[in-house]
């Protein structure tokens, strides 16, 4: 089974996306990007669904993090938002996300787009 490890600090999305992806993946549930970051030194998930607005450290800081480690460059990272601006859309994009998740998110967008990503 493929593993999605969904950063957010917000608890109803990380229980949506739970509630939407455990039939088909194994979900991982990290509540801030040091948490994530913690979580790759020791597991390599097959897609990252990261919010972009949190504490301390959001998710372009993340993502910059990710993509600077060379174990963890490859992983494709969905972008959960909602702010799809285009400002923002170019900022992620020149950060080498895969795509981005509205907020809120929808159950049929969701299992699509990560089936898009990484297969069932």
């Amino acid at each position: 089974m493929k593993t999605v490890m969904v950063v957010d600090d917000d608890k109803l999305s990380l229980n949506s996306v739970m509630k939407i992806l455990s039939d088909s993946y194994k979900v991982v549930l990290m509540t801030s990007g040091e948490m994530a970051l913690s979580y790759l030194s020791k597991n390599i998930p097959d897609l990252i669904l990261l919010d972009i607005l949190m504490p301390n450290m959001d998710g372009f800081e993340v993502m910059k993090a990710i993509r600077a480690n060379p174990v963890w460059a490859d992983i494709p990272v969905i972008f959960l938002t909602a702010d799809v601006s285009p400002q923002t859309c170019t900022k992620g994009g020149g950060l080498g996300v895969a795509g981005f998740m509205a907020k809120p998110l929808e159950a049929e967008r969701m299992i699509s787009g990560v089936e898009a990503v990484i297969g069932k």
